[in-house]
């Protein structure tokens, strides 16, 4: 971890990988696997939450934040952009529901919101939830950077594209077999490619140690316990499968955690450290290259454009403040449990070309029967009220 000054952070440069580097990582992998094996010997997700020392906030006191919440603390929260996301989630009829809105460059919290069937707690975005396709990215970086592949890397898939039978793994040819390049794969959320990325061409090994490095297994913030996103071990190809492609109910993130995803992707590769009392400094970690960084920029770019959640952002050319930002994402969806309902994601990020202006953003929605607001449009709600207010 390395900690950065706030005015230096826009110059810094990836730092070469060498030899050296190469050799620790091979000493580190078989310490982080016993680890993992040790914390979850039966293969599901779990870990330790250690309550941090010497802050007096808890997770208590984030019930409902407020304007003498954040004074009290001197939190990093914008009170405007919180108030509009509650006042958001109550217009809407929000039946349960987590956002984290993020500053991708400082690592500051900007907005922390939560509510559920009790009413507003704001907790609920620590809270770790069915991750669902959002761990597409995971092995989307594994991809770029341990297999050598680029958005414009060709698969091949039989089948549907959002189904997972053990026979859609098998590598094989017909009438059905169709062709898909990486970015299309992710903008779509093809299960059946990113389940062979992860059986065919990367492994467990390259999965897990990106996920690892990427955050999951440890504790976003440090001001305040965070549940730990996680994920499993698979125990066969077919688990493998679905862990690569998110299509299980065993992997979980938080909304917190999915913002500081995605703030690597921004930075050049640098993943920050969310913040939610201000201080001085940055605290940052290199988790892929620049290059990485880029193409999963790309991806994520066309998803909005032209995969899962073009049909929300469809208008966003003619819109006067949306028209002006770039905007990249990843959605998830899948039915759950505590609460019963499909959980419906809305991972990514906005940012204005001109003045460099940028958020991050986890936003998960449970629908029912009765309530089906979108993750997309909640988000698409928060970001032109974001940067309408920076005209």
């Amino acid at each position: 971890m390395n900690r950065f000054p706030i005015e230096d952070f826009a110059h810094m440069t990836p730092k070469p990988r060498g030899a050296k580097r190469s050799r620790l990582l091979l000493l580190l992998v078989p310490l982080a696997f016993a680890a993992l094996f040790f914390f979850m010997p039966d293969g599901n997700s779990g870990s330790e939450i250690i309550p941090p020392k010497g802050r007096a906030l808890s997770a208590n006191d984030l019930v409902h934040i407020d304007e003498s919440l954040v004074g009290t603390h001197k939190l990093t929260i914008d009170t405007g952009l919180q108030l509009f996301v509650a006042q958001t989630a109550e217009r809407y009829r929000v039946y349960h529901g987590a956002v984290a809105v993020m500053n991708p460059r400082t690592g500051d919290i900007l907005a922390l919101y939560g509510t559920g069937v009790n009413g507003e707690d704001c907790r609920l975005a620590l809270k770790a939830d069915l991750a669902a396709s959002v761990f597409k990215i995971v092995t989307a970086v594994a991809a770029m950077e341990q297999g050598g592949f680029g958005p414009d890397s060709v698969f091949s898939y039989t089948g549907g594209a959002h189904t997972l039978y053990k026979n859609q793994l098998q590598d094989r040819r017909d009438r059905w077999t169709a062709d898909i390049t990486l970015a299309d794969a992710f903008a779509r959320s093809n299960n059946v490619v990113f389940a062979k990325l992860g059986t065919r061409h990367l492994g467990e090994t390259p999965v897990l140690l990106t996920a690892m490095k990427m955050g999951f297994w440890r504790s976003p913030l440090e001001e305040v316990s965070c549940e730990p996103s996680s994920v499993f071990l698979p125990r066969d190809e077919y688990s493998l499968a679905e862990l690569a492609s998110g299509f299980n109910r065993r992997t979980k993130i938080t909304p917190v955690h999915a913002a500081q995803m995605v703030s690597a992707a921004l930075n050049r590769g640098y993943m920050v450290t969310p913040r939610l009392v201000r201080d001085g400094a940055v605290e940052t970690e290199q988790v892929m290259s620049e290059a990485t960084a880029h193409r999963l920029l790309l991806l994520m770019e066309r998803t909005v454009r032209c995969g899962t959640l073009a049909g929300e952002f469809r208008s966003a050319g003619s819109d006067r403040v949306l028209r002006n930002l770039t905007i990249g994402a990843k959605s998830g969806s899948i039915d759950g449990d505590d609460p019963r309902g499909r959980r419906n994601w809305f991972v990514g990020f906005a940012r204005d070309e001109n003045t460099g202006e940028a958020i991050a953003i986890g936003c998960l929605l449970v629908l029912d029967e009765r309530f089906w607001n979108q993750a997309d449009t909640f988000s698409r709600l928060i970001i032109r009220k974001y940067f309408s207010r920076l005209e």
